[in-house]
């Protein structure tokens, strides 16, 4: 049979950690776990767990400017050893089907990279098909967008198969947008530092307004979240507003490189 390295990327999840490794330990041929800056006890829950099973490994992931999932992601591929990789995050856990069949899956079908189904565990609605499953050795990565992405997707030619019948739930609990709206700002920073800015302000703000009813629509009506009641309804205004603020701000954004305190009309006002 195929074995099979999971791959995580984590900081701050010192909430996740025990359950997430405990439900993998057994499965797992390998975990490779990234540590990419925690100052809460995730490093210590993990070190605890390395020193009583072999098949756990930590890395830390060190890097200079604006942090990128996707080389954080490639870091930890980089790491693998068995014959495929699945990526994971830390508020993701494999159901009992997917465990029970990924093997078979994997050995009949030989993919190169596979789609998994994974189900919102609160929203129930909120479905989606990831490319999360990569055979190892195939030089596969995360491709690294400039543009403000904050989860990249896996750039390659390559044939996809569905491994879609059993799903991985994501289990975001008490960090969920529905149920702690103010999320939104942990990674609007990252995703408007990362942003081009373009000349026109008024443009990014026109933006804003079309990405914030595109999203909507897509998730409310589109996807039927309006079948999840209020919580369908919150979920999809905080990711609109989400897709609003982004470009409001980029728009923002000073000219690259300027510097304010050289500037003449600064150091006039300051005289």
């Amino acid at each position: 049979m195929p074995t099979i390295s999971i791959c995580t990327i984590v900081k701050n999840e010192e909430r996740r950690m025990k359950e997430f490794i405990s439900s993998l330990i057994v499965f797992a041929d390998e975990i490779i776990m990234i540590d990419t800056g925690s100052t809460d006890e995730t490093l210590k829950i993990i070190e605890d767990f390395v020193k009583n099973n072999n098949n756990i490994k930590l890395y830390k992931y060190f890097y200079e400017g604006v942090f990128h999932y996707g080389k954080a992601k490639n870091f930890a591929i980089e790491k693998a050893s068995e014959d495929y990789v699945i990526v994971l995050d830390a508020d993701e856990k494999l159901s009992d089907e997917f465990k029970n069949n990924i093997r078979g899956f994997l050995e009949k079908e030989t993919p190169d990279i596979a789609r998994i189904k994974r189900i919102d565990d609160y929203i129930n609605r909120l479905i989606d098909y990831p490319e999360r499953i990569i055979k190892n050795n195939i030089n596969t990565f995360y491709k690294i967008n400039e543009r403000g992405m904050v989860h990249e997707s896996l750039e390659h030619f390559r044939e996809v198969k569905d491994f879609i019948n059993y799903p991985i739930w994501h289990c975001q609990r008490w960090n969920h947008y529905a149920y702690r709206p103010q999320r939104i700002f942990s990674q609007l920073e990252l995703q408007v530092e990362r942003a081009h800015k373009t000349k026109s302000f008024a443009g990014h703000c026109i933006r804003g307004v079309w990405y914030a009813q595109f999203r909507f629509k897509k998730l409310y009506i589109k996807r039927k979240l309006y079948k999840n009641g209020k919580r369908g309804f919150k979920y999809a205004f905080m990711r609109a507003l989400d897709a609003f603020l982004i470009e409001l701000f980029v728009g923002l954004k000073p000219k690259k490189d300027f510097k304010y305190w050289e500037n003449d009309n600064y150091k006039k006002s300051i005289k």
